[in-house]
C-alpha cells in the first residue's frame, strides 16, 4: 500500500528522520509512537502529503499503491469554511466521488426530462447511456446508503437526531473533532491515519469507535496516549527514536516489554563500549610517544576515534526520574457529604437542562474516585461542586481539617502571561526545598533546556494545561480533584503522574478517559447519568466489566423493544382501515419492504439493459422517453423505500 525507503524529513531546521524505512500493507493497524517533539504528528502529515503530491522530503522515496486513499485526523484543524453546514451535510461531503457523481446524475436526468431534448438523436442516446452507467456506479458505491450510513456513525460517536440538523458552529471544538473523525470514516479510505483520535471521547463513544476500528477494512496508522485503545487495535508498533523508525511486531504492551529489553541490551553495549574505548585511550596515552609501539598507538588512536563516532547512548531513561506531593495535614474520617444536591444549566433555547438532581454522596478518607459519564452528563459539574466552585442548590459540608485542590480543565487561565515557565513554577514553590525539585518536575512534564524560559504567554494550549498541572504538584492537600489532568500529557509524563498519585496519602477524585490511568489507581467509580449518580465499589476495570454487562442487558431491551414494535406494526398493516391504506402501504414491516426494494432493483437492471444497448437508439422518441420516465419513477421509489426500510429498522 505504502512503502518509504530510507528517507530524511525535517520540521523546520530541526531534522527529525534520517535515512528511516518503513511499509504499511493492506489491513495493518499500526500505532505510531515516540517521545513528544520526535515528529510523529509531523510524519502523519508528510504521509498525508504524499496523497495529495505536496509531500517533501530532504532524501529518498515513497511508493504508493494507485488504489490507495488517505483519510487523516489531525490534533487541530479549522471549520471556518463550514460553520454554516449542517452536521449531517459536513459529514456526507467525505466522498466526494459520489458527491460529484449525484450532482451529475440529477443534472443528467434533468436534460433527459427536458422536453425539448431530440430524443431521436446521436446525443440524447449518449446521453442516455452515461446515465445509465452514473446510475449503476453510484449503486454499486452505495450512494442510496450514504446517508443512512453517517447518520449510524454519527449515533456511535455520541450525537443524537436532533444534532444532525445543526449547524457546525453551534458544536464545541471537542464536537466538531467528532464531525471530522465521523466525517473521515464514512469516507472509508484504504490508509486512515489518526493523530489523538481518543482525546475528544467519553466512554461510550470511545467504546464505540474501538468495535467500528476493528472491523475496519482498510488499513490504519494511530497516534494515542490510550494505551487501552493502542493494546486492543493495533499489531504493529512504529517508534521514532534517535531519528529513525523501530519496529516492533505486537501493540503497545508487547512494544513496552520488547523494548525495555532491548534497552538493556544497548545499555550493556553501551557500557562496553565505554570501557573498551578507557582501555584503547590508556594505551594510546602510553605508547603514542614509543617509537617500538608508535605504530599499534596509532592503531588503537584510529579504533578509538572511529568507536567514538559509532557510540550512542540509548534513550534516556526518565523511569528512575519521580516526584511526590508535598506532605498535608490527615484529614477526618469523612471528607465530604453532598445532600439533596441539584445543578441545571440554561439552554441556549432558554430551557433549564437538569444535570444533577437531589443526589446525595459520601467522600471518604483515603478514597480513591474516577468520575465517569458520557460528555454533558456533569462530570465537572459535580467536581465543580465538590471543590465549591459553583453554585447549586442542596447543602455541602466539608470534613475536619480538609484542604483542597483542584486542577480544572481552564486552569490554564489562571497563568501569569508575563511570567516565564520557571518563574511561574518558582513562585508556586512554597519553599527552598520544593524549588530545588522544580527543574526536575517541568522535566516531567515535558519542559526542558531553554524551554523553562518561554512567557507563559506564548505556550500552547497544551503546554498550558502541562504547566498548570506541574504546579498543583507544588501544593500541599489532602482532598486532590483533577478533571482530565492527563489530555497532554505523553505516556512517560502519564506514568511518572501515577506513580506521584499512588504514593498520594489524601484523597482523590478523578475525572479521565484514560481507561489506564483510572485503573491503576482507583478504588471507587462514581457515574453521573441521567441526573442521578451511581457509586461502584472496586476498581476501575471492574466497574467496566460491571457497565459492559448493563450496556448489553439495554441493548438487548432496546432490540427487544423494537422487535415489540415491529410486530405490531406488522399486525397493523395487515389488516389495515380504508382511511389507513396509503400509509401502510408505504411503511409496512422490514421483510415486506425487503421484497418490494428487491423486485424493483430487478426491474431497473432491465430497464438499464434496455436503455444501454444499441438497439434502443433505434426506437421511437415517444418510447425511449416513457422508458427513461419510467426508470426516473423506479429509482425515486428505490430510495423512498431504502428510507422507509431505515426508519423500520430504527
Amino acid at each position: 500500500m505504502l512503502e518509504a525507503r530510507n528517507i530524511i524529513l525535517s520540521a523546520g531546521t530541526k531534522e527529525l528522520l534520517s535515512n528511516a524505512s518503513f511499509r504499511i500493507g493492506d489491513r495493518d493497524r499500526v500505532s505510531l509512537v515516540g517521545l513528544n517533539g520526535t515528529g510523529k504528528s509531523t510524519l502523519l502529515r508528510f504521509i498525508q502529503d504524499t496523497g495529495t503530491g505536496n509531500a517533501v522530503i530532504s532524501e529518498g522515496q515513497v511508493i504508493r499503491s494507485s488504489n490507495t486513499t488517505i483519510g487523516y485526523l489531525p490534533q487541530e484543524i479549522s471549520f471556518e469554511d463550514d460553520l454554516e453546514t449542517t452536521a449531517l451535510a459536513y459529514v456526507l461531503q467525505a466522498n466526494k466521488k459520489l458527491n460529484r457523481l449525484s450532482s451529475s446524475i440529477e443534472k443528467m436526468q434533468s436534460e433527459l426530462e427536458d422536453p425539448n431534448q431530440g430524443h431521436q438523436s446521436h446525443r440524447y442516446h449518449k446521453l442516455i447511456e452515461r446515465f445509465s452507467e452514473a446510475s449503476q456506479e453510484f449503486e454499486r458505491l452505495g450512494g442510496y446508503r450514504l446517508e443512512a450510513d453517517a447518520k449510524k456513525i454519527l449515533d456511535g460517536l455520541g450525537f443524537n437526531e436532533h444534532d444532525s440538523s445543526k449547524k457546525v458552529r453551534e458544536f464545541s471544538g471537542g464536537w466538531q473533532m467528532r464531525l471530522l473523525i465521523a466525517r473521515l470514516l464514512l469516507q472509508k479510505p484504504t490508509l486512515l491515519l489518526l493523530d489523538e483520535p481518543t482525546n475528544h471521547l467519553d466512554i461510550d463513544s470511545l467504546r464505540w469507535l474501538e468495535n467500528y476500528l476493528l472491523g475496519y477494512e482498510h488499513s490504519c496508522i494511530i497516534v494515542s496516549h490510550d494505551r487501552f485503545f493502542l493494546d486492543k487495535i493495533t499489531t504493529r508498533t512504529l517508534e521514532i527514536n534517535f531519528r529513525t523508525i523501530h519496529e516492533y511486531k505486537g501493540n503497545y504492551s508487547f512494544y513496552e516489554k520488547e523494548k525495555a529489553e532491548r534497552f538493556e541490551l544497548m545499555m550493556s553495549r553501551y557500557k562496553n563500549d565505554i570501557k573498551k574505548m578507557a582501555h584503547l585511550k590508556a594505551f594510546v596515552d602510553r605508547f603514542r610517544y614509543k617509537a617500538t609501539k608508535a605504530r599499534q598507538a596509532q592503531s588503537r588512536l584510529r579504533q578509538m576515534q572511529k568507536l567514538e563516532e559509532e557510540l550512542q547512548a540509548p534513550e534516556e531513561d526518565l523511569s528512575a526520574i519521580s516526584f511526590s506531593f508535598p506532605k498535608a495535614a490527615r484529614s477526618g474520617r469523612e471528607v465530604l457529604r453532598l445532600e439533596h444536591v441539584s445543578k441545571s444549566w440554561k439552554q441556549p433555547d432558554g430551557s433549564q437542562k437538569s444535570v444533577l438532581n437531589d443526589i446525595g454522596l459520601e467522600i471518604m478518607r483515603e478514597d480513591r474516585i474516577a468520575v465517569v459519564g458520557s460528555n454533558g452528563a456533569g462530570k465537572t459539574t459535580l467536581c465543580r461542586i465538590i471543590s465549591n466552585d459553583l453554585d447549586f442548590e442542596g447543602s455541602m459540608a466539608y470534613g475536619h481539617n480538609v484542604s483542597l485542590n483542584y486542577f480544572a480543565q481552564h486552569q490554564a487561565e489562571n497563568l501569569d502571561p508575563g511570567k516565564t515557565v520557571l518563574q511561574e513554577m518558582m513562585a508556586a514553590a512554597p519553599d527552598a526545598g520544593t524549588q530545588r525539585n522544580v527543574r526536575d518536575i517541568l522535566g516531567c512534564f515535558l519542559f526542558s533546556g531553554d524551554s523553562v524560559e518561554k512567557k507563559t504567554a506564548v505556550l500552547s494550549g497544551g503546554e498550558k494545561s502541562r504547566l498548570s498541572l506541574a504546579k498543583i504538584l507544588l501544593q500541599s492537600s489532602n482532598l486532590l480533584v483533577m478533571d482530565e489532568p492527563t489530555n497532554h500529557l505523553d505516556m512517560r509524563s502519564k506514568d511518572m503522574l501515577i506513580d506521584a498519585l499512588e504514593k498520594y496519602d489524601g484523597t482523590l477524585v478523578l475525572v479521565s478517559h484514560d481507561r489506564y490511568f483510572l485503573d491503576s489507581i482507583v478504588n471507587k467509580v462514581i457515574e453521573v447519568k441521567n441526573s442521578s449518580i451511581t457509586v461502584y465499589l472496586g476498581s476501575y476495570a471492574e466497574y467496566l466489566e460491571k457497565a459492559e454487562k448493563a450496556w448489553e442487558e439495554e441493548r438487548k431491551k432496546e432490540i427487544a423493544e423494537t422487535s415489540r414494535k415491529n410486530r405490531e406494526e406488522s399486525r397493523r398493516t395487515s389488516l389495515p382501515k380504508k382511511a389507513d391504506t396509503k400509509k401502510s402501504r408505504q411503511t409496512g414491516n422490514t421483510e415486506k419492504l425487503e421484497k418490494k426494494i428487491q423486485k424493483l432493483e430487478a426491474e431497473k437492471e432491465e430497464y438499464e439493459k434496455t436503455m444501454g444497448s444499441a438497439d434502443f437508439y433505434s426506437l421511437p422518441e415517444e418510447e425511449t422517453g416513457k422508458t427513461v420516465k419510467e426508470y426516473n419513477r423506479i429509482c425515486t421509489e428505490i430510495d423512498r423505500l431504502y428510507e422507509a426500510w431505515e426508519s423500520a429498522l430504527s
